[in-house]
């Protein structure tokens, strides 16, 4: 798109130009669009509806908080140390759209803050406080007397304490409060009970998912109870533990359900006898996930995909006793599957994938990270293609060669995103066969594949937008040609690249006309000092993140510098 003036800009009315912002993939894509003319800016600020603030933004956070009149989500997840000034701006600024709040990863909460943000935005729908280090029950109490409104709440895994955390007195007077509340996860926290479970089960009206993994006071009666007094209940993700006498009570409870559509017992211990229970159970079950379960057989698995065939996302990883012909089984009957997750299953081959691709006309999503995929006899013109299949996670199959990929790959035609990393026996040649086969690849990861040197990229690449190398094989020369091919490449992650030098750094850089971030992070040979920064914020104006590689030292004035210019520079 050449740059129109402004006066191109208004020949025509503004809400033709909004409707061809909003057919915009990504809010990335509306930033270079700003910069065009003031009525472009207009139009994509007012389209920005979510910003994430690391430390670097915070000098700029007021003017951007401005800016953004229409942001609905904000991620602090990324900042790091006292996030008390940063609350306040928020509170002070004008957001009348704000119903998101992400503060993860923080090392304490500012209950000061909080109360500040709560005076403006006591209405908030969703607030996430996961990983917080020092999460406590005054916490919860604050937060319920803040804001009374909340829909969803995060309070997963906080770090570990042996003297203080949330307890199941937190936990009560947080459900007592929250009477909108519809969804919370609570999984890691090691001080709640069963009153915890039973607490929001009878005082949440609205209560509709719940996430109760990792606690280890959770018992199987708690469980049973919540599914019981809750039958409306639509998603349920716990650790289910069956070697005590209550289990019974567990099996029975499912009876009682009605609304269950997502089920999560991963690390869990669970028999035959509970999965049928479910298989029995009236429930519209779109979502099963068993990751890392044990203690059941191929014939429970059996009763619930025949009595639910409606089921749509399947996770099964690590579930090591299933085999080829099982998943066959499961193929023929659930018709309707969009997502599949069977990585860590080492007795599944290729003829797993082969009947996904076969039977599951709907698939748009397989994992299968760690199997067996190898060299087989299959023939070609035997091999079905499944034109809905978008994305392929097949990393870590060490016995994967070009041969295998081929065949492969030639089954999903239409993928969009393709892992292939630590695979060690592909070659350039396959990586290039599948760009070839694959022109609507939009995501590539080639990590650690180390046989590269064969890779000629000689043919137009105009979907491909973020590529994985790290640790790859790739050379000046193919990095060059990577930057002339991908027209539209956005990001590039390439540590541990070490046959990269600067000269293959300044080609793509020169060429690769979109590209929005570059990792160049423990590139020994490659040297970025502050001229060649310079240079390549020059030379590239779509550049907003640079990881430069280990020894390269900016001062912090310049790092500002920088990022006064839109620009984020970090190692």
């Amino acid at each position: 798109m050449s740059d129109p003036s402004a006066a191109e800009c208004r020949e025509l009315p503004r809400e033709c130009w909004e409707t061809i912002f909003a057919a915009l993939d990504s809010e990335a894509d509306l930033e270079p669009l700003s910069a065009v003319c003031k009525q472009f800016r207009s139009i994509a600020d007012a389209r920005r509806t979510s910003l994430s603030i690391p430390n670097q933004l915070t000098p700029h956070l007021p003017s951007l908080l401005s800016r953004f009149k229409s942001l609905r989500s904000l991620d602090l997840s990324p900042f790091r140390g006292d996030h008390y000034s940063v609350l306040l701006q928020i509170a002070r600024s004008r957001l009348p759209l704000l119903e998101r709040l992400d503060l993860s990863n923080q090392q304490h909460l500012r209950l000061d803050g909080l109360r500040e943000m709560a005076s403006k935005f006591g209405a908030l729908r969703v607030l996430v406080l996961s990983k917080i280090v020092l999460l406590q029950d005054n916490d919860l109490m604050a937060i319920a007397w803040s804001f009374p409104t909340l829909e969803e709440l995060d309070i997963s895994y906080p770090e570990e304490s042996p003297s203080a955390g949330v307890t199941d007195h937190g936990v009560t007077v947080l459900s007592q409060k929250l009477k909108r509340l519809s969804r919370i996860d609570v999984s890691g926290n090691q001080f709640v009970s069963d009153d915890s479970l039973i607490a929001l089960s009878e005082n949440c009206p609205s209560l509709r998912e719940i996430g109760f993994r990792d606690c280890s006071f959770i018992t199987t009666s708690a469980i049973a109870f919540l599914i019981k007094n809750k039958p409306d209940l639509v998603s349920l993700a716990v650790n289910v533990i069956g070697m005590t006498i209550l289990y019974v009570e567990l099996v029975d409870s499912f009876h009682f359900a009605r609304g269950l559509s997502s089920l999560d017992f991963s690390r869990s211990f669970i028999t035959d006898g509970l999965l049928m229970s479910v298989a029995e159970a009236n429930i519209p079950l779109k979502s099963l996930v068993l990751s890392h379960a044990s203690g059941f057989t191929f014939d429970g698995i059996s009763e619930i995909v025949t009595n639910h065939r409606g089921i749509e996302v399947l996770d099964f990883q690590a579930v090591t006793i299933l085999t080829d012909h099982q998943m066959d089984a499961i193929c023929k009957v659930l018709l309707g599957l969009t997502s599949i997750n069977v990585s860590l299953c080492p007795k599944l081959t290729n003829a797993t994938l082969y009947s996904l691709t076969r039977h599951c006309p709907l698939l748009k999503e397989i994992k299968m990270v760690k199997t067996n995929l190898k060299k087989d006899n299959a023939n070609e013109a035997d091999i079905p293609a499944n034109s809905q299949v978008r994305s392929l996670n097949i990393s870590c199959n060490v016995n994967l060669t070009d041969r295998c990929l081929e065949k492969i790959v030639r089954a999903c035609p239409k993928l969009q995103y393709l892992d292939v990393g630590y695979c060690a026996e592909i070659t350039g040649d396959s990586i290039m066969g599948v760009l070839k086969s694959c022109p609507e690849i939009k995501h590539l990861g080639i990590s650690h594949c180390k046989n590269t040197e064969t890779l000629c990229i000689d043919f137009e690449l105009p979907q491909l937008e973020v590529l994985r190398a790290e640790g790859s094989g790739l050379n000046d020369q193919q990095l060059a040609a990577i930057g002339r091919r991908c027209c539209h490449l956005k990001r590039l992650d390439l540590p541990k690249c070490l046959n990269l030098s600067t000269k293959g750094v300044r080609e793509v850089a020169s060429h690769c006309k979109t590209l929005r971030e570059i990792n160049l992070r423990w590139c020994n040979n490659v040297k970025v000092d502050i001229a060649v920064l310079a240079w390549m914020v020059f030379v590239r104006p779509s550049l907003r993140r640079i990881v430069v590689p280990c020894g390269s030292i900016l001062s912090e004035s310049q790092r500002d510098f920088f990022l006064q210019h839109g620009r984020l520079v970090c190692d």
